[in-house]
């Protein structure tokens, strides 16, 4: 494995997590979690240090990407959640965090983003790292010129003003899957493509044990990750805790990742995102129950018929993909999964509440 040269990333060792400023869970008064500084006693996981990453250029961060950057050593792992955020998981999964005095990266879905944008600031506010996931969970290996452009780009926009704050240029591919014309956009706007060492593989089943024991059994071999979970998953938020408390015991260290620069927004996009955040704002205070999930397949796709495909209920609310609403159910019980939404089609015109 190669290791990152000291021109291209910053690297700052926090000891014994005294600079961190690591994060304690209490709950607030509506379930939130409240952040508070927790001693070093040696109980908790921690941070054992950040790493600061210069985006310039567009990076290929970890897994087994040719001239990726390997940053980490052994003992050492990345804590990474793709999907969300989703309230009912995510918050659980920063108390399970914050109560072990630790970071992770949560690389957000644009719609998801906009359906909670006040979930998007609670993660930032427990000292997360925040990037991106498109704006819809595309497959990038079978995106255009233009749809790259759009998911990209719609996403970062919509995840900055949900949180009303710069974000990370860094950003995960839906499905690990990508294409030499995405990874070039990536690298032309300076934003980094974090990949994966260790996969949880969430999706395959809800049993929180079976997941936990799949990570650790990788960790042995490769003594070392960037570990990939998702924080749409209920099995995932129940899980973690003790995943957290696995690693400490193991003698794992966390290392937090963080960006020496954040991602340059386009304006264009910017101002999309700020109309279509104070649509739905609007439509949610005259109709409070029209919100949506989302959901989408989380097996990787192997050919181009599976784009836009695999609609899924989420709590018995009707489901989305690529902004297209599902049909009704037939008699029969079975949901008929929607025509893939076109590319010309314009990216904010998504149903996401009637």
């Amino acid at each position: 494995m190669r290791h990152a040269s000291l021109p291209v990333i910053a690297v700052a060792a926090l000891l014994s997590l005294g600079a961190t400023a690591p994060l304690h869970a209490e709950i607030e008064a509506g379930g939130a979690v409240k952040a508070d500084t927790c001693a070093d006693d040696g109980k908790t996981l921690g941070v054992s240090r950040t790493i600061e990453i210069d985006t310039t250029g567009g990076p290929a961060i970890g897994g087994d990407q040719k001239r990726a950057l390997q940053l980490l050593n052994d003992g050492e792992v990345v804590l990474t959640f793709d999907d969300g955020p989703m309230k009912s998981r995510t918050r659980a999964i920063l108390k399970a965090l914050a109560d072990q005095c630790t970071k992770a990266t949560f690389f957000m879905v644009g719609q998801m983003a906009l359906a909670d944008p006040a979930m998007v600031r609670e993660v930032a506010a427990g000292g997360n790292t925040i990037g991106t996931h498109t704006w819809s969970h595309r497959n990038m290996r079978f995106a255009n010129t233009k749809a790259i452009d759009q998911q990209i780009e719609s996403a970062v926009s919509m995840v900055a003003k949900a949180n009303g704050a710069p974000i990370a240029p860094l950003f995960r591919f839906p499905y690990l899957s990508s294409s030499r014309q995405a990874e070039a956009y990536l690298k032309n706007r300076n934003i980094a493509a974090v990949w994966v060492d260790v996969d949880s593989k969430d999706y395959l089943t809800r049993n929180p044990e079976v997941v936990k024991n799949r990570i650790l059994a990788q960790l042995a071999t490769s003594k070392k990750g960037i570990i990939l979970m998702h924080d749409i998953h209920a099995w995932t938020a129940q899980m973690l805790p003790g995943l957290l408390a696995a690693l400490h015991e193991k003698g794992f260290k966390v290392v937090h990742l963080v960006a020496k620069a954040p991602v340059a927004t386009i304006a264009s996009y910017d101002a999309a995102a700020e109309k279509a955040i104070a649509s739905k704002t609007a439509a949610k205070a005259a109709d409070p129950m029209a919100e949506r999930s989302l959901v989408w397949s989380m097996t990787p796709a192997p050919d181009a018929k599976h784009r836009a495909r695999a609609v899924k209920k989420v709590q018995g609310k009707p489901a989305i993909v690529d902004g297209v609403p599902a049909t009704a159910p037939s008699s029969q019980g079975k949901t008929r999964a929607p025509a893939a939404a076109k590319d010309e089609t314009p990216f904010w015109q998504f149903n996401l509440f009637n």
